[in-house]
């Protein structure tokens, strides 16, 4: 787990290069069952950083088994004892030395292993998996994130996925589906105690504070997004969310929540940040433009949020509620170590020219 960084001043507004300068690559976990979600926060941070800055490591090349060999021996993914875990601890090790690796690959659309590919070390690396956040790995990680859906919602994206982009039956889905569940609890959801982001996905529960009848509109795939986050000491820049506050008095008025609520997880305190309804996406897209004049990236003329009434742009909202607190832990990191850097300079008194006489 990452240690509390605090620096004496706020970290430099250009985190590309102070990374382009970092003594060893940062490494990021993220963990959480298949088709929860981890993808969607991974691609977030490599946007408001910029791809070149960021490589993305998916640990089911560990696996041990194909999809055939699996439908054998009736093991599941979820098993650690079914993934190559001292590799993975190899490979990590590897990793945050800076040196280069040759990562195993599984085709989820063949069932089969690809060939191995090459990795070489950029200055944030993303190590996403079912676990990731294992207590064995986490010496070396910098970060950790777990994304924790409600199953409904889990069974839902897992169904969509696996069934239109991977080929498999839907039937042959749900009951893989079901006989997962035992195994999740058994092997993956402990880990989200270990996190320090950890994030929830639950169907929309604006209609639940109506006064009497809810009245408004919600386009499917509405969610309810709960961002459990460890509370930083980094000074950052202070960030504003644009909101028209007009538009809430008017008859077409878009139904949204956003909350913040201290609490306590686990036996340690955290924020507790509320989504729900429909963002406005200028508000967001306006947010994350300043996030990357944070970053030091080169503002795009688009925003990657979605269009306006897009529920995307909720599932967006929160890609920046979750980068966030792991870019503002990184400018920490990175400022400690110009700062440790600075202090373990020889200071030289006098005429420096004095002793080559």
């Amino acid at each position: 787990m990452p240690k509390d960084i605090r620096p004496n001043t706020a970290p430099r507004n250009n985190l590309r290069a102070l990374l382009q300068h970092a003594q060893r690559p940062i490494l990021l976990a993220v963990a959480g069952d298949s088709g929860s979600g981890k993808t969607t926060y991974s691609q977030g941070i490599r946007r408001l950083l910029g791809e070149d800055m960021v490589a993305a490591i998916s640990l089911d090349g560990y696996h041990k088994e194909d999809r055939a060999m699996r439908k054998i021996s009736g093991r599941s993914p979820l098993d650690p004892r079914a993934n190559d875990l001292k590799l993975i601890k190899s490979h990590l090790r590897t990793l945050r030395a800076g040196q280069a690796v040759e990562i195993p690959v599984y085709n989820h659309e063949t069932g089969l292993f690809d060939e191995p590919q090459l990795v070489q070390p950029k200055p944030v690396i993303l190590v996403e998996g079912l676990h990731a956040l294992y207590p064995n790995f986490l010496p070396y990680f910098d970060f950790t994130l777990f994304v924790d859906s409600d199953r409904e919602v889990k069974w839902r994206w897992k169904l969509e996925r696996d069934v239109n982009c991977r080929g498999y039956d839907p039937e042959e889905v749900k009951r893989e589906m079901q006989r997962r569940e035992v195994a999740y609890k058994r092997w993956v959801d402990f880990q989200k105690t270990h996190a320090d982001v950890i994030v929830k996905v639950h169907e929309s529960e604006l209609a639940s504070l109506a006064v009497q009848e809810y009245e408004g509109r919600l386009p499917e795939n509405c969610y309810h997004m709960e961002v459990i986050v460890s509370p930083s000491t980094v000074p950052l820049p202070a960030l504003y969310l644009p909101v028209d506050f007009n538009g809430m008095t008017k008859h077409d008025a878009l139904p949204f929540m956003l909350a913040n609520v201290p609490s306590s997880y686990w036996g340690r305190q955290v924020n507790v940040v509320h989504v729900d309804g429909i963002i406005p996406v200028d508000a967001m897209c306006q947010l994350e433009q300043e996030m990357v004049r944070f970053t030091g990236l080169t503002p795009q003329s688009e925003c990657g949020l979605g269009q306006p009434n897009n529920p995307i742009a909720t599932l967006g909202f929160t890609q920046l509620v979750v980068a966030w607190p792991f870019l503002g832990h990184i400018a920490g990191l990175l400022q400690q170590w110009v700062d440790q850097k600075t202090q373990s300079r020889p200071i030289c008194k006098g005429n420096p020219n004095r002793d080559r006489r």
